[in-house]
């Protein structure tokens, strides 16, 4: 009798940092986040998209700070204790997502990613959403980042770049 070899498929683990925005908790990869740092002042930056709050100067890198969550359509920034700033990187250009507060790490088998119900999406723009996520008796909203930063077809970095760079030339 011959014997049949058994296979065991692994699934493949997403590690993603989870913040909270208002009463949503998001998510992103991990991989993009470059680091996280409590709330520090941005210099305001005239002429650059509403949902750009400035730029602040991170060892020497000015790195462009996006309002996630106005950016989102969850209402305006508040400021708190457990405020933050995720400072992503895309590539060697930093980009700062200011949120409410950083709730932690958390894995999740791939296969676990489902597509956002329409409700969800009734509150932000279906691009921005990658899935949803199970987590206990709650859903996380994974973020597609790169769709997130693609405001009316330019970066927000670009901008804020652009900006500094006219600035300077006064």
């Amino acid at each position: 009798m011959a014997r049949k070899k058994r296979i065991t498929v692994q699934a493949r683990m997403v590690t993603t940092v989870a913040f909270v925005l208002g009463r949503e908790e998001c998510a992103v990869p991990i991989t993009d986040v470059h680091q996280i740092i409590r709330d520090v002042p941005v210099t305001r930056v005239p002429n650059v998209d509403v949902h750009v709050e400035g730029v602040l100067n991170l060892r020497g890198v000015v790195v462009p700070i996006l309002d996630l969550k106005h950016r989102l359509g969850l209402g305006v920034r508040t400021l708190g204790p457990r405020h933050r700033l995720l400072i992503l990187d895309f590539g060697g250009r930093l980009v700062g997502f200011s949120v409410d507060a950083v709730t932690g790490v958390f894995e999740f088998e791939e296969t676990a990613l489902q597509p956002p119900p329409d409700i969800v999406l009734a509150r932000m723009e279906a691009a921005f959403v990658r899935g949803v996520v199970p987590r206990g008796e709650s859903v996380v909203l994974l973020l597609d980042t790169k769709e997130v930063l693609n405001i009316r077809n330019s970066h927000p970095a670009a901008e804020a770049h652009a900006a500094v760079a006219r600035a300077r030339e006064y």
